[in-house]
């Protein structure tokens, strides 16, 4: 009941989540974090490097580099992105299954002005942002429209950005596996997360571990 009215506090219309296993978590992106030592001119290199080898892998092109951007993220190179969800089952899910089971997890909330929404036509290049914007991917991949994702744009990527008005909802650690059968039984877990055989397996096991709903048949 306390998360539902989490969700419904300061209703917006861009109102967006993200799931973090730890309460210290940093909004800092993969490419501004330490070991590397971050500068702009490196991560452009990286980008545009992975830009020149990474095209004939695709059956389809990859057209702007605000699409290459979320395409870099979603296999895993650092970028200046990070990860949300319009979805707060889906960060839910995300702050419960990461982190150390023995700490509290916690799920923010963010409301996005539209003028902090990226036009790539008004402005192609992520590189040239000012301050913390948001981006709408194409829904080009099974798990971002299943994980209702979009992306944090972040101008000082080495940086914590710290949102105005952001609100927080903490999962104590001793709710994290009540949590988790919870969403299980809304339809949130890996195989939904994740749409492909390495998150059917993921599932899986975990109701093996767990034992959960395994039977003949065997119910999803």
């Amino acid at each position: 009941m306390k998360f539902i009215e989490f969700v419904d506090a300061k209703a917006h219309p861009m109102r967006v989540f993200r799931g973090c296993g730890s309460e210290t978590h940093e909004f800092i992106p993969t490419v501004g974090r330490p070991p590397a030592v971050y500068s702009t001119l490196h991560e452009e290199r990286v980008f545009r490097a992975f830009q020149q080898s990474a095209g004939p892998m695709f059956q389809l092109p990859v057209v702007g580099d605000w699409n290459w951007l979320a395409v870099a993220q979603h296999h895993g190179l650092p970028t200046r992105l990070l990860d949300w969800t319009t979805n707060p089952l889906v960060a839910c899910y995300f702050a419960i299954s990461s982190g150390k089971q023995n700490e509290n997890a916690v799920v923010h909330a963010v409301n996005i002005p539209s003028e902090d929404i990226v036009d790539p036509v008004k402005n192609p290049d992520p590189f040239s942002i000012d301050r913390v914007m948001f981006l709408v991917p194409a829904k080009s991949a099974p798990r971002i429209v299943n994980q209702r994702g979009l992306f944090s744009v972040h101008n000082r990527p080495d940086k914590p950005w710290l949102p105005k008005n952001a609100d927080k909802f903490i999962i104590p650690a001793s709710m994290r596996s009540r949590f988790r059968r919870t969403l299980f039984k809304m339809g949130i877990d890996q195989s939904h997360i994740y749409p492909d055989i390495g998150g059917l397996c993921e599932t899986l096991k975990w109701r093996y571990i767990e034992r959960i709903g395994i039977g003949t048949p065997m119910i999803g």
